[in-house]
C-alpha cells in the first residue's frame, strides 16, 4: 500500500466531511471517507470488507480499499487507524472530535445513527434497508457489522450508551498512537493547528464547513427516495411478470 500519509481516527460525525475537503485543499488528495464507498466503490468492495469482518486476509483487503489514498477519515477508516499506523509508520494520525461526548451523540443520533433512539428502530432498520439494497450496496450491512465488532457494542442498539462508546474510542487513540504523531482535533480550531502539525503552509481560505445535520438529512432523505422508487419499479416489474406468467400459463 502507497501513500497513507493522514490517518484519520475520528468517528463518523466529528468534521470529517470538512476534514476531507481540509486535507484535500492541504494537498492531501485524495482522502478517503465513507461517501466514497458509496459514490465511488472500489471492485469487489463488499468482499473485501467481508475480509476484513473475518480477519481474513485483513491487509490484503484494506489494500485493496484504501491503495492510492493519500489521507483518509471517518468511517469506515478510523476503525482501521491501528492497521494503517503499521502499514505506513510515517504516516500522521487525527483524532477529530466535538466538543463533548452528548454534542456527538445528539449529532449522530439524528444521522448516521437515526435508529438508535426508542421509538425509532423500526425507521431506523428500514432505513438502512432501503439504502443498503436499492442505493449503495449491500456492503453497507457488512460495514455496521465491522462497527459493532470493533466498538464491542451496537451503535444501532437503543441500549447502547453512545456517549461512553465515543469515550471509550477517544481514550483507546489516545492511548495507542505515540503523543508526538497524534492530533486531537476539533474542526472549529481551524487551519492553524492543523497545518501546523502537518507542516503546511496555513491556507487564506476559510476552513471548510460541510455536512451538517440538516445537509446529512437533506442527501439521505434523496437517497430514500432514491431506494423507495427503485423497490416500487422492482415491485411493478415482478407484478407485471407474475401476470404474464399467469396468463400465459392458463
Amino acid at each position: 500500500m502507497s501513500g497513507l500519509q493522514v490517518i484519520g481516527a475520528g468517528l463518523g460525525r466529528t468534521g470529517t466531511l470538512s476534514m476531507k475537503q481540509a486535507l484535500e485543499d492541504l494537498g492531501f488528495n485524495p482522502c478517503h471517507h465513507m461517501k466514497e464507498t458509496f459514490f465511488n466503490p472500489r471492485p469487489n468492495q463488499k468482499s473485501h470488507f467481508q475480509d476484513i469482518l473475518q480477519e481474513n486476509n485483513k491487509e490484503q483487503a484494506l489494500k485493496a480499499l484504501y491503495d492510492g489514498y493519500k489521507a483518509t477519515v471517518d468511517y469506515p477508516g478510523c476503525m482501521f487507524y491501528e492497521d494503517f499506523m503499521k502499514m505506513n509508520p510515517d504516516a500522521k494520525v487525527i483524532l477529530t472530535v466535538r466538543d463533548s461526548p452528548e454534542a456527538w451523540v445528539k449529532s449522530v443520533d439524528e444521522t448516521i445513527f437515526g435508529g438508535h433512539g426508542e421509538g425509532r428502530w423500526f425507521s431506523g432498520k428500514l432505513h438502512v434497508l432501503l439504502r443498503s439494497l436499492f442505493v449503495e450496496g449491500h456492503h453497507l450491512f457488512v460495514i455496521r457489522k465491522i462497527m459493532t465488532q470493533t466498538h464491542g457494542v451496537n451503535p444501532d442498539d437503543p441500549k447502547t450508551d453512545l456517549a461512553q462508546m465515543y469515550t471509550d474510542w477517544v481514550n483507546r487513540v489516545k492511548e495507542t498512537v505515540p503523543a508526538e504523531k497524534l492530533l486531537v482535533f476539533n474542526v472549529k480550531q481551524g487551519w492553524k493547528p492543523l497545518c501546523d502539525f502537518l507542516g503546511v503552509p496555513v491556507p487564506d481560505t476559510p476552513f471548510p464547513r460541510v455536512n451538517s445535520t440538516k445537509q446529512f438529512q437533506s442527501r439521505e432523505d434523496w437517497l430514500v427516495k432514491k431506494g423507495l422508487l427503485k423497490l416500487t419499479v422492482f415491485a411493478g416489474l415482478l407484478s407485471a411478470g407474475v401476470y404474464y406468467l399467469m396468463g400465459f400459463l392458463t
